[in-house]
């Protein structure tokens, strides 16, 4: 799914829609006074059932609870503020924020959809949310939508999010795979910081000069099955070598079976197995999170790695010693990269689904999503892309050009693990390319029966 990226013009400022319903209250209240104090009137009383007056400012309050997957800290210093933000101008609503760390996620997910108690307003990723959807247990979001969200998000980002003819999820945040490297390691090595590998060949060209300093591994890898990270990685390389998406939309597999995709399946493999010759040792241990400190600490020169990488490396990229760049491409000659995303949904054990959507709109405004991107993540709103266009954010923006969306359905998990597992064979050199292409395309064939 090709996601075009435009800098179109922004038809609403930041915070607008909050401005407007703020002073339509307020001059709404000053009319009623205006009209009561003529009439030497007080505020007018409603009786309930039992003929008990009751003033029409009493509102019930309720409380939403409120889960985004991810490092605790770093969050509550995106939301709690926003969190504070909505509540005071919805005096009746109480938002409680819960943690929940991506080591945990997709156990307590399982344990708390079971119970019926999945948080009213909760971030997580479409594959899980999907296979719940399959359950009965998440609301379609197409009824709630308005045009002015619609139009905001990207088509294809938005699209993302749904599943089975429904909008399951509100994407917020994704990324790009995208090449981190270190400037001073490439003068070092003799080569231009300014114009950094474009193609693989370039690549492995960097690789080899990098190789020559002591102490410093030319590239970074991260080998592990578990999380998708590896599968990502190959799906993303798979673009630029075939030229278009990995993900057969109407029929829900990988296109990696396919006779006109099997060579450049099998290519992108090779290209991966070829990259452990200049990586760190024991690869196959690592994770993306571990890979990121080798970069900050200078142990490697490059990373494959997602926009959060900037939150590792936050000084090294302000003065420049660090920087980032597309993807290097394949045979396709063209520097793109598989989108994966995260959204926000509402389940359906949610006691209050409208008080839940207004503060996942809030959650989508402008102001709001840019908060939240500095937890790392590409434009989603078009609105964000005037915001995106300094330093590192123009390169993270840019990144979404000829870019697909993931592959993505309730059986993600079980594609992701079978893959990867044979991924992490050919890493280790114990299956060839087309021994790890032929057993992955058997497996996915097994889950998609």
């Amino acid at each position: 799914m090709l996601i075009m990226l435009s800098c179109v013009p922004v038809t609403k400022t930041i915070g607008e829609r909050k401005m407007k319903k703020i002073l339509s209250i307020v001059l709404s209240l000053c009319l009623i006074s205006i009209l009561f104090v003529a009439c030497g009137q007080d505020a007018p009383e409603s009786t309930d059932t039992s003929g008990t007056p009751t003033s029409q400012t009493d509102a019930e309050e309720i409380t939403l609870t409120f889960m985004r997957t991810g490092t605790p800290e770093i969050l509550h210093g995106i939301f709690d503020e926003l969190i504070v933000e909505y509540e005071t101008a919805n005096p009746n609503i109480k938002i409680d924020m819960q943690d929940l760390g991506w080591g945990d996620a997709e156990k307590t997910l399982q344990t708390m959809s079971a119970s019926q108690t999945l948080p009213d307003v909760m971030y997580h990723l479409p594959g899980t949310v999907f296979n719940l959807a399959d359950k009965g247990l998440i609301l379609d979001l197409a009824p709630y939508l308005d045009d002015e969200l619609k139009s905001d998000m990207f088509p294809s980002i938005l699209e993302a999010g749904q599943y089975a003819g429904a909008q399951y999820l509100i994407p917020c945040g994704g990324s790009t795979l995208m090449l981190w490297y270190n400037a001073d390691l490439f003068e070092q090595a003799g080569l231009d910081p300014d114009s950094p590998p474009k193609t693989w060949d370039e690549f492995f060209t960097a690789c080899d000069k990098l190789s020559a300093i002591d102490g410093v591994d030319p590239i970074g890898m991260y080998g592990k099955v578990a999380g998708g990270e590896i599968t990502f990685v190959m799906e993303s390389l798979f673009t630029t070598e075939y030229g278009g998406s990995a993900w057969d939309v109407e029929k829900g597999q990988y296109v990696y079976g396919n006779e006109d995709a099997k060579q450049a399946t099998i290519n992108t493999m090779q290209f991966m197995q070829d990259m452990t010759d200049y990586a760190q040792n024991s690869f196959v241990e690592y994770g993306r999170f571990d890979v990121r400190t080798l970069l900050r600490d200078e142990k490697v020169a490059m990373v494959f790695d997602l926009v959060n990488m900037a939150n590792v490396i936050p000084e090294q990229l302000e003065d420049g010693s660090m920087r980032v760049a597309t993807l290097p491409a394949g045979a396709s000659n063209v520097n793109s990269s598989a989108v994966n995303v995260g959204g926000w949904f509402i389940p359906t054990n949610s006691e209050h689904p409208d008080e839940a959507w207004d503060f996942l709109s809030f959650l989508m405004e402008t102001e709001s999503q840019l908060a939240h991107a500095t937890y790392g993540t590409v434009p989603m709103l078009q609105s964000e892309i005037p915001f995106s266009q300094e330093g590192y954010k123009k390169i993270v923006a840019s990144s979404l050009e000829n870019s697909y969306a993931e592959g993505i359905s309730p059986k993600s998990n079980e594609l992701w693990t079978a893959q990867a597992e044979y991924v992490q064979l050919l890493l280790l050199d114990e299956m060839t390319a087309a021994e790890a292409y032929d057993a992955i395309v058997a497996d996915h064939e097994a889950i998609y029966e």
